[in-house]
């Protein structure tokens, strides 16, 4: 073979190996609670249904690649997000695949709530499902947090946020520990006071900082996924049996636009006569977001004003 052949086929050799290098950068395989997908690597265009997802973005400060985002009922401290560039995505539970079509993501970012829609979402962009695993609250966040840093080049600045996070959560911890306050978490919806005492608020609240339970959680034994437990109802005689120092309050109503519960839901003087404390948290932050770097951290501060 002659030194030109020899030099030709050296340099397609370096031209491939050059080709394949850039592919292999171009993207990264990520692996959540729920799957393991390849997606792309520093992705210029985002679809974001997740606002927990949204709100780390921002807060790495990389929220200029997102091209879309439910806008219906954003939470008031996402609002920047509401500009005319910012596509429209559809309904937390049912996207509007023709707009986030248009939008031509690179990769679209979803949670439970869509999660159903992740193979007619996949034919658009690679789907990266970030739903906050409640068995493992803060790790999940955490790793979350650490995915769009690592995909954005951004993991100084995740470090730095997810230390704060710690710090903040620690200090709560001691403060729950050190208060003798116990307490519920209700969910408002359509009129009526629900407990919900495993659900992601309930588990922030209780099993991450730390706020002692006035209901102890209940296991169930092969628990049948298609029958629903029976709602309990936080109404007078609940509260008289139980005498919960504090009912933190999340209003599923206001936070979808609906009917807020009404200011007398409770009797005044019976919460007067048992010390009972009514927190309402802000409804669009924790009924429709969470499990992100700035809504943890606003959620954290919640708590601990209802501590003092």
């Amino acid at each position: 073979m002659n030194k030109q052949k020899k030099l030709l086929l050296s340099s397609l050799a370096a031209l491939i190996l050059g080709l394949t290098g850039c592919q292999s950068t171009n993207t990264m395989t990520v692996t959540t609670e729920s799957q393991t997908v390849v997606v792309p690597k520093v992705p210029n265009k985002v679809v974001v249904m997740n606002y927990g997802a949204l709100d780390t973005l921002d807060a790495l400060g990389k929220g200029s690649i997102v091209v879309g985002t439910p806008l219906s009922v954003i939470p008031s401290y996402l609002q920047q997000y509401s500009k005319a560039h910012i596509t429209d995505t559809g309904n937390m539970k049912e996207p509007n695949i023709d707009a986030i079509k248009q939008a031509k993501p690179d990769l679209i970012i979803i949670d439970g709530r869509q999660a159903k829609r992740t193979e007619e979402l996949s034919k658009i962009a690679p789907v990266l499902n970030l739903s906050v695993d409640t068995k493992n609250y803060l790790a999940s966040t955490k790793n979350h947090i650490n995915i769009l840093a690592n995909m954005t080049g951004t993991d100084k600045v995740a470090t730095d946020l997810i230390q704060s996070l710690e710090t903040k959560i620690n200090n709560t911890q001691v403060l729950a520990q050190a208060s003798n306050k116990k307490a519920i978490v209700a969910i408002h919806n359509n009129g009526k006071m629900i407990l919900i005492n495993t659900s992601s608020s309930a588990v922030l609240i209780h099993e991450v900082l730390k706020v002692k339970r006035a209901v102890p959680v209940v296991a169930t034994i092969n628990p049948d996924p298609k029958v629903r437990p029976k709602p309990v109802f936080i109404d007078s005689q609940f509260i008289n049996k139980l005498k919960p120092d504090i009912i933190y309050i999340v209003d599923r109503s206001k936070a979808i636009g609906q009917q807020a519960m009404v200011t007398n839901y409770f009797d005044q003087k019976l919460l007067k006569k048992n010390k009972t404390h009514i927190v309402y948290l802000t409804p669009d932050l924790w009924y429709l977001s969470g499990g992100g770097a700035e809504s943890l951290d606003r959620q954290i501060d919640e708590v601990i004003n209802s501590l003092k």
